[in-house]
């Protein structure tokens, strides 16, 4: 009987253990702020009221905007003001410890992704139109660079496609494939990769998939599968759902509004993100100052369910945590973080409350 009940309670500590871990998540928050207080921001979302805690923050050089943590959550990685792709070791207590820099190869990196293997990280420059890949170390350091493109070109939109944009690289889902947006020429540029040398040649199947003239595509996301494909276009703001065949070649299936039809004033679209579940695509817009929802069809095209405006201002970026419960938006132009509940049945989202304050938050990952 003894043994029985000491059972029970070994079992009652491992539930209660369980339990305990899961009722908070972590995450990075990524700033545009340029001063010599410029940091990488700690937090933490409680699952169960959707209140965050802001628990450490880590300096950086200027404008520390993108950051990437590695599959292994060992690493985190991050772009900067001065033209550089920084690592940072995770400590088991969160805390970042500066590695090493490389040059981003061009000015206003704005993007920093790292592959499914981590094994490498890539780094898009918008100002310099160029795009950068690196191999990591295994103590999580970057190496220099084994691959750089300069891209040419322009657009029809005089203002903001007056020049190639790099805005946008990340990897398949297999990691066989890595895919580079180019807002400034309406292309989606597409490699084939090995990513135990770092060799990136131009994909035989399709060098590169071309957008609406003027649509200016910057961000996507891949469905797990690999077959999906949803492409975020700022300038025009739509999302275009394409699929993606067995040798990474896209094809573009339809494109849907982000904004009503009957907004008139200046929008542009800033950031898509996939529901962990797999069945919805979010998108956030600027100037509507919105996030949209959609459904993901069975045959890969969209349907909207959703949108929601209450107390969003400049949303640079927003990310949903990985149980799939709440959504938290980076205000960019308020300085602080907005929570909204999302519901995993029907992808509509519940405003809960502003949040925090944050120095120009335009990046949110999730330990």
């Amino acid at each position: 009987m003894r043994k029985l009940i000491s059972l029970i309670f070994v079992l009652a500590l491992g539930l209660s253990a369980f339990s305990f871990k899961d009722k908070t998540v972590l995450f990075y928050i990524g700033s545009q702020d340029k001063s010599e207080n410029a940091a990488i921001s700690l937090a933490e979302l409680d699952l169960a009221t959707g209140q965050i805690v802001l628990k450490e923050s880590f300096k950086t050089a200027p404008a520390p905007g993108y950051v990437s943590i590695s599959p292994s959550k060992k690493n985190l990685y991050a772009v900067t003001g001065d033209n550089k792709i920084s690592a940072y070791a995770i400590g088991t207590d969160h805390k970042l410890t500066y590695l090493n820099s490389q040059s981003s190869e061009g000015m206003n990196p704005c993007h920093v992704s790292v592959d499914p293997s981590g094994k490498m990280a890539f780094a898009s420059n918008y100002t310099g139109g160029s795009f950068t890949a690196y191999t990591l170390a295994a103590d999580g350091k970057v190496n220099p660079p084994t691959f750089s493109q300069q891209f040419t070109g322009k657009g029809p939109n005089e203002k903001r496609q007056e020049k190639a944009h790099a805005h946008f690289s990340a990897a398949s889902p297999n990691g066989k494939y890595v895919y580079t947006v180019d807002l400034g020429t309406d292309h989606v540029m597409n490699y084939v990769v090995n990513t135990q040398t770092g060799e990136l040649k131009p994909n035989p199947a399709q060098a590169a998939f071309e957008a609406k003239p003027g649509a200016g595509p910057r961000h996507f996301v891949i469905t797990p599968s690999g077959k999906n494909m949803f492409i975020l276009n700022e300038l025009d703001l739509t999302v275009t759902a394409c699929s993606i065949n067995d040798v990474g070649v896209i094809t573009a299936i339809a494109s849907y509004p982000t904004i009503p039809a009957d907004f008139k004033d200046p929008s542009t679209s800033s950031a898509i993100r996939l529901h962990p579940n797999g069945k919805f695509v979010y998108t956030s817009n600027r100037g509507h100052n919105s996030i949209s929802a959609f459904q993901i069809k069975a045959d890969g095209t969209l349907q909207k369910v959703d949108e929601q405006t209450q107390a969003i201002k400049t949303p640079r970026d927003f990310n949903i945590d990985p149980t799939g419960k709440y959504m938290i938006v980076a205000n960019q132009d308020k300085d602080n973080l907005v929570v909204y509940e999302v519901n995993a049945k029907t992808g509509k989202l519940t405003f809960k409350h502003e949040s925090i304050s944050a120095k120009l938050p335009i990046c949110v990952a999730f330990l």
